[in-house]
């Protein structure tokens, strides 16, 4: 006869907490002890721990019961023994984390999304142990980066999930804020650069794992990194006023030109080259003129109007 283990389980337990529960309303038992409450938690985790392992190690089902039951028979045992901070409470999540971590390794093509709940699993653990020795921001920081980490996992568990990799991106670069929220000063404005240069390393992944057909990468890449490096020195105290406005135009036309050389140099664009010679004539003229960067985008239009005046009007080759 085929047996249901799981509603044998069960329905023991459940007979024996209301059976325990009747008798001391009835009055025919004493309160149990705490110490006693440890050991019939251990015992059903100990049960429901070798009915997962008698069944292959496959039905990880069983390790809801084992891994609740041992974490109250763990928390319960730490606040007998006073000790009374908020780490008392991780045992419980741990235990909730061993299921979905089971359910991934047993199946991880179906069973990826045990990741998520595992991670949030891991997230409140983590919290709960270390919540009173950390700051709030950290704990921000760990949660947008466990969540992003059970994505990532997502994704290398199957390359063609491009999204699951594009959301832990995102939840890790975000994970930096809080974090450095913590340090107080003028080190969180930082993370506008940080942010910036995240956004850039996509492209700049597409540029150079491409065999060329995706140059158009560089561009944007080029343009971010530039404002980057420009937000960094003004944060920094570098730029401060108007006259130091002109190396900030230097930085950014020199940047700029940068880019368009790469994509003059390296992929035989000529109307490439046109623009690296005006950005980076402007980057000089910037540079040395930098009490009347006013006047430099003005006559940087007409300098590009006056050539293609000139191309426009010059004798064709025959």
């Amino acid at each position: 006869m085929n047996v249901n283990r799981s509603g044998l389980f069960w329905g023991i337990l459940l007979i024996g907490f209301g059976a325990l529960a009747l008798a001391q309303q009835m009055g025919y038992m004493d309160q149990l002890p705490d110490s006693v409450w440890i050991w019939i938690f251990a015992l059903i985790s100990l049960v429901a721990f070798v009915a997962y392992a008698t069944s292959g190690w496959k039905q990880w089902g069983w390790l809801f019961p084992a891994g609740i039951f041992g974490g109250l028979a763990v928390t319960a045992a730490l606040a007998l023994n006073n000790v009374g901070n908020a780490a008392v409470g991780s045992p419980l999540f741990f235990g909730l984390l061993l299921p979905f971590a089971a359910a991934y390794l047993t199946d991880r093509k179906n069973n990826w999304w045990a990741l998520i709940p595992g991670g949030v699993m891991l997230f409140l653990a983590m919290v709960t142990l270390l919540v009173d020795n950390v700051g709030g921001e950290w704990v921000g920081s760990l949660f947008l980066f466990l969540i992003g980490l059970s994505f990532f996992v997502v994704y290398l568990n199957n390359r063609t999930r491009s999204w699951a990799l594009l959301v832990a991106y995102i939840l890790f670069v975000l994970s930096i804020a809080p974090a450095m929220a913590s340090f107080g000063g003028d080190v969180p404005a930082y993370f506008g650069s940080i942010f910036l240069f995240a956004v850039a390393l996509p492209f700049f992944y597409i540029y150079y794992r491409s065999s060329g057909d995706q140059w158009w990468a560089i561009i944007p890449a080029g343009v971010l990194t530039t404002l980057a490096v420009i937000t960094t020195f003004a944060i920094a105290g570098w730029i401060t006023d108007a006259n130091q406005g002109g190396f900030a135009n230097a930085i950014l036309m020199l940047g700029l030109a940068a880019t368009f050389a790469a994509v003059w140099l390296r992929h035989a664009k000529p109307w490439a080259k046109i623009v690296t010679i005006v950005l980076a004539v402007l980057g000089v003229v910037s540079l040395f003129f930098a009490s009347y960067t006013e006047i430099i985008w003005p006559l940087a239009i007409i300098l590009v109007g006056a050539y293609l005046l000139y191309t426009a009007l010059r004798p064709k080759m025959a």
